[in-house]
């Protein structure tokens, strides 16, 4: 055989290996980038019913309780795609004066699929979250999150935990019709990951940090038909990364050898764009409908939600 075909034969057998560590680096970033899901859901049942026309205040006795369905599909240039779902269900009651508080549940599943090679991972969070306004103009949500994830890289399954804790700070610019309301929000993640193995490869356990910073405006007005209240609202933001754009990670080979890999580079940067109506059925039932988009030079990430919200 000759010195080329060997060389060849040398770098393709390293190349499989890395290429497998880098799907399930991939995995990791994205698990990161998804503990958005649980806090957006937080934060937005937060909006729905302690800032602009929001929904009625649950009177003695009544019981809140709301739930919100979504699907999403990511995509980024060189063939990686994520595709998942999730449900999210809340209870929450006003504490007093302005303040409103509750807790979550969510569950979801989330797939990547790469060219070379495809992960998932089953994911369930719990939290708290809580809310209040100073002079009806002045907003402040906050919130914490704790997560368990488990990870499928094909061959094995690891376990992962996750914590996060977010907040959020609003000025409502109140007219006759509408409300613009500028916003600002930071979120804090820590990842505990555990080793994973896929094709001969170990990837060894890690702890990743990651914190976003979220600055934009919410636009929201109301009109009535058929006597029942709809609300539409809209909001426009930049999303910043202000942890690595990329992750790097350590992996033994079947064969003994290490391997020093480093994820793919993801955009820090990204615009982010939020449609929702919400719909008054009855005094005590509301159903809403919304559709967030994320836009990056070579990332796009389009989600669908619809939630139910009921006082008993």
């Amino acid at each position: 055989m000759h010195l080329r075909s060997w060389v060849a034969l040398l770098l393709g057998g390293l190349a499989a290996p890395a290429a497998v560590g880098q799907v399930l680096l991939e995995q990791r970033a994205l698990l990161l980038d998804d503990s958005r899901l649980p806090r957006e859901a937080a934060l937005d049942r937060l909006q729905q019913v302690r800032f602009a026309f929001r929904e009625a205040q649950a009177d003695a006795g009544e019981w809140p309780v709301w739930t919100r369905a979504y699907g999403q599909r990511g995509s980024w240039d060189g063939g990686l795609e994520r595709h998942g779902e999730g449900v999210v269900l809340g209870l929450d009651r006003p504490l007093g004066g302005q303040w409103i508080g509750g807790g979550l549940l969510s569950l979801s599943r989330s797939r990547l699929d790469a060219d070379d090679g495809a992960a998932s991972s089953d994911d369930a969070h719990v939290g708290l979250y809580a809310a209040t306004r100073i002079y009806n103009q002045l907003g402040f949500k906050l919130g914490a999150l704790y997560g368990q994830h488990r990870l499928d890289g094909g061959s094995d399954h690891a376990r992962a935990r996750s914590w996060q804790l977010f907040g959020e700070s609003s000025f409502a610019l109140d007219f006759r019709d509408f409300t613009l309301e500028p916003f600002a929000g930071l979120a804090l993640v820590h990842l505990d990951s555990g080793a994973l193995r896929h094709a001969g490869l170990r990837l060894a356990a890690a702890d990743e940090e990651a914190g976003y910073l979220t600055l934009g405006w919410r636009l929201a007005a109301p009109w009535y038909w058929q006597q029942r209240k709809w609300v539409g609202r809209a909001s426009l933001a930049l999303r910043q990364d202000l942890g690595s754009d990329r992750l790097d990670g350590e992996a033994t080979s079947s064969g003994g050898a290490t391997l020093q890999l480093q994820g793919r580079e993801f955009e820090r940067s990204s615009l982010r764009l939020d449609l929702g109506l919400d719909h008054e059925l009855r005094d005590d039932l509301y159903l809403g409908i919304t559709y967030a988009g994320q836009y990056a030079d070579d990332a796009r990430d389009n989600a669908l939600a619809a939630r139910l919200s009921l006082k008993f």
